[in-house]
């Protein structure tokens, strides 16, 4: 398998998986932290869903930038340095700002617990893969 091909194919998986394993994991939390309501009227709009679609578009978002673990093909980015800025440091970078964003500079429980089930799935995988990477292909 060509070097390309096996990044696009983790890029694939990665994204894939990692949803699905994120999903599970917000699904389970919001069921365990969900408020009992004894006499309280059904509420016409439930928040979850905004949860799911944050999750969902943030795996993506962390997906389409691991495509530039395809720099680290180049010539120019075979450095150790290099290929661990186009692996980890971006994706990082980002994560870091959607944090900080999302939370609006404020760290509290719920959003330290939220930020590790959207990110720490893709980076356990992603670090799979790049060590698959570096034992298979280099």
């Amino acid at each position: 398998m060509s070097q390309r091909k096996f990044i696009l194919l983790s890029i694939l998986k990665t994204g894939v998986i990692a949803t699905v394993i994120s999903t599970v994991i917000l699904i389970i939390y919001m069921m365990i932290t969900q408020v009992p309501r004894d006499n309280e009227h059904p509420r016409n709009c439930d928040m979850s869903g905004i949860a799911y679609g944050l999750l969902i578009v943030w795996i993506l978002s962390l997906t389409i930038v691991s495509f530039s673990s395809l720099l680290s093909l180049l010539k120019k980015f075979r450095g150790k340095t290099e290929r661990w800025l186009c692996w980890f440091l971006l994706p990082v970078l980002i994560t870091g700002y959607f944090f900080f964003e999302i939370s609006g500079g404020k760290i509290d429980g719920q959003g330290v617990v939220f930020l590790l089930i959207s990110n720490l799935p893709w980076f356990l995988l992603w670090g799979v893969y790049y060590s698959r990477f570096n034992s298979k292909l280099k």
